[in-house]
């Protein structure tokens, strides 16, 4: 790995990438690696990484990162992270995150996340708000309003407001106000109100009550009893 153009695009924030197993802090100019892949920063705070078969960056918790065509990606404690047509993409602790045309991903504690046309699986654990469309599987937890369209598989279990559109199957279970729009076959336990609009939806009896899962954004309000509406 070369370091060319040191002082390009100079800036305060100081990023830390793992590239292959071999930490690099970078704070300032392109990094060239072997395969073309590089590192590079070009702005205050913002670091773009590209065609990279395995890498990791710590943003410090204010630092935004754009990763392209890399294999394995992840963004540990950044002020945001975007993926575009990644393999295996991993989020722990961001703002933002965005996720598009990648092979799967996997984000933990995020604020805001979008994610579209994953070929995979999309597992979102702890977020605020959270948009998942066109993936072959959405498995969510934890997460305060989230909208899940076009996947062919649907999870979701202690979510605050959801709405599932034009999935094949889905299995909700203890989230608060639910609504279900043209799925072929959903399972619903131990939610609030739920509406149903052209869709099949099972209602299954809750199991005892259990203890809320850890995560950082607020569990959803369950209400009693249960409504369903048809349209």
């Amino acid at each position: 790995m070369v370091a060319v153009e040191p002082k390009a695009v100079p800036s305060a924030h100081q990023f830390t990438v793992v590239i292959d197993g071999v930490e690099t802090a970078v704070h300032e100019g392109v990094l060239r690696c072997n395969g073309g892949g590089t590192v590079a920063v070009v702005g205050p705070g913002v670091l773009e990484v590209s065609r990279l078969q395995h890498v990791v960056v710590r943003g410090g918790g204010v630092g935004d990162v754009r990763f392209s065509r890399c294999g394995y990606a992840a963004a540990e404690g950044c002020g945001a992270a975007s993926f575009h047509r990644c393999d295996e993409v991993r989020v722990d602790g961001a703002r933002g995150v965005s996720v598009r045309r990648c092979r799967s991903a996997d984000v933990e504690g995020a604020g805001a996340v979008a994610i579209r046309r994953c070929k995979g699986a999309a597992r979102v654990r702890g977020a605020g708000e959270l948009r998942v469309g066109r993936c072959r599987e959405a498995d969510v937890a934890g997460c305060a309003d989230v909208a899940v369209a076009r996947c062919r598989a649907a999870r979701a279990d202690w979510c605050g407001a959801l709405a599932l559109g034009r999935c094949g199957t889905a299995d909700v279970s203890r989230c608060g106000a639910v609504r279900v729009d043209r799925c072929r076959d959903a399972s619903v336990s131990g939610c609030g109100t739920v509406a149903v609009r052209r869709g099949r939806v099972s209602m299954v009896e809750p199991q005892e009550p259990m203890a809320p899962p850890m995560y950082q954004q607020g569990e959803p309000v369950l209400a009693a009893p249960v409504e369903i509406m048809s349209k």
